[in-house]
């Protein structure tokens, strides 16, 4: 009953291993939107009185493409290492 357990707890060790590069994943995609949401409250509030509506449209317009840019490279790497298909096969 002891070797089981010992068995147990080196599979999640290990699986806690492989799950790191992940979870540092789903925290940035938390925290990434949160600190948008962030940028955007701050600039709308303080920063924006210079610029006309067109242009701060358009500063929110990039943040977001950057956003979206930052976002899937950090999942495209992690996409194609755990793809289950080929354009080979």
């Amino acid at each position: 009953m002891a070797n089981t357990a010992a068995s147990s707890s080196t599979i999640t060790a290990h699986a806690r291993e492989s799950d790191l590069p992940s979870r540092v994943r789903i925290v940035a995609s938390i925290l990434g939107p949160v600190a948008w949401l962030s940028f955007t409250l701050l600039y709308v509030g303080f920063w924006a009185q210079g610029f006309t509506l067109f242009q701060s449209v358009i500063v929110i317009l990039v943040s977001v493409i950057i956003l979206a840019g930052l976002m899937g490279a950090l999942w495209a790497s992690w996409g194609m290492r755990h793809r289950r298909w080929s354009w080979d096969e």
